[in-house]
């Protein structure tokens, strides 16, 4: 384990390029559960999220999206003893949300047009899951030039 020598618990980890990509991504999480306070579900939203709004309105559903990108935040340095749950907390929730449009337009005869969501939360998804399985260099040494 590359930090061995901090207590699992009660440290941070150095700040490195994985701290940069968590902290930007809980930043546009929060953001985007903002947003859901702000503004008004469009009535295509609204049937492409059908089964997401049984279970809770848009507010609530701002309130886990606001909470996800503050655990994104805090994962970019605690626990030393894991240095990617952060992208866990991105993958499902993206997942989850590209199965709710996925299953609007499946069960609840949404319009296709709203795979859309599906397709791009589903591509999210797979990037969280994908970056945290990237080396983590704690600094990019910059190219040489090699030219005569």
């Amino acid at each position: 384990m590359p930090y061995s020598h901090l207590h699992p618990w009660k440290a941070f980890r150095p700040w490195e390029r994985h701290s940069l990509v968590l902290f930007v991504a809980g930043l546009v999480y929060t953001s985007i559960g903002l947003s859901f306070f702000t503004t008004e579900i469009t009535k295509a939203n609204e049937k492409a999220l059908k089964v997401a709004l049984t279970w809770w309105d848009m507010d609530v559903w701002g309130v886990i999206f606001v909470l996800a990108g503050w655990l994104a935040m805090i994962s970019s340095r605690w626990p030393p003893i894991s240095s990617t749950w952060g992208y866990t907390v991105l993958t499902g929730l993206s997942a989850t949300w590209a199965s709710f449009y996925g299953i609007g337009v499946i069960f609840d005869l949404s319009p296709v047009s709203n795979l859309r969501g599906a397709f791009i939360w589903g591509l999210l998804a797979f990037m969280w899951w994908g970056i945290s399985g990237l080396a983590n260099p704690p600094r990019v040494e910059p190219i040489k030039s090699t030219t005569v």
